[in-house]
């Protein structure tokens, strides 16, 4: 079938589906469809498991700097570079691994545009993602394998655009210019995080369904939007009879700065032998 564009009460019904195939894959992605509440007052500081309107937040810079100052310090930090760059990796990465998960668990992308979704925190991180009134992008038929109908090229490729516009310009672009007009923080730093989030969606979803969601993000790296390019890339490593999917990206997101001094598994600050030897080394021991 042709991608097609559902809303009201088959987008609904089509995402409720989704959402439970993709919470059986990955246990702690969550999402709500529907109505949701309560929803914090915009300026207010929003408390666990209250829901802020995405759109409401990317386009109020005040508040978006409150909940990220905020939330970095729940973290541990009161810098707001460190606050700014782990809110937007945090962030971005339920919003993209959302769309991708349900992509490739139910053949279906929820519209992920700011004015479509809500969020919620938990221990200072974005946690749960809501689509209040949703819209998807239909790919395959309930039943349909899902591999086979994004083979072709033409429609991976309108599927992967799909994402793009509404995940990425149409939300993620709009988080970063507003914290940027709130906070000086480098527009390369928060690209990277959302680069090392898109592909940690992919590899999620890599390692719960096989090799052939590899393809889908590399297709996606080569029709994303500038921004994200030449922030990292994908390397496919053979070792001890196993074979590892992973991302190296080229710059870091500060979460070393947080109390105990943990470095991401990709970081840019490791030195590639080193990162190498861990990848090798989680090979031998699975």
């Amino acid at each position: 079938m042709s991608p097609e564009l559902v809303e009201g009460d088959l987008a609904i019904e089509r995402l409720t589906d989704a959402l439970e195939r993709v919470r059986a894959a990955v246990s702690y992605l969550r999402a709500e469809v529907g109505e949701l509440a309560p929803h914090v007052q915009v300026g207010s500081a929003p408390e666990d498991g209250e829901w802020i309107d995405c759109a409401e937040l990317v386009h109020d810079g005040g508040w978006l700097e409150m909940v990220i100052r905020s939330t970095g310090l729940r973290l541990g930090t009161d810098d707001p570079v460190v606050a700014a760059s782990l809110f937007v990796q945090n962030y971005s990465y339920r919003v993209l691994t959302l769309a991708i998960a349900c992509l490739t668990t139910a053949g279906l992308v929820p519209d992920s545009s700011a004015s479509s979704m809500s969020i919620s925190l938990r221990d200072g991180r974005p946690a749960i993602v809501g689509y209040p009134k949703p819209v998807a992008l239909v790919v395959s038929e309930l039943g349909a394998e899902i591999s086979a109908a994004l083979e072709e090229p033409r429609t991976l490729s309108n599927v992967l655009g799909f994402v793009a516009a509404r995940a990425l310009t149409e939300h993620i672009a709009m988080l970063i210019d507003s914290t940027r007009q709130r906070i000086r923080v480098g527009a390369r730093l928060l690209w990277g995080n959302v680069a090392a989030s898109s592909a940690v969606a992919f590899r999620t979803m890599e390692g719960c369904l096989g090799p052939w969601v590899q393809p889908l993000g590399e297709r996606y790296f080569e029709l994303c939007p500038a921004e994200l390019k030449g922030l990292g890339s994908f390397l496919a490593l053979e070792h001890a009879g196993r074979r590892g999917w992973y991302w190296e990206r080229t710059n870091c997101c500060l979460y070393d700065r947080l109390p105990g001094d943990i470095r991401c598994g990709d970081c840019s600050r490791t030195p590639t032998k080193e990162r190498r030897a861990a990848y090798r080394a989680s090979l031998e021991n699975p």
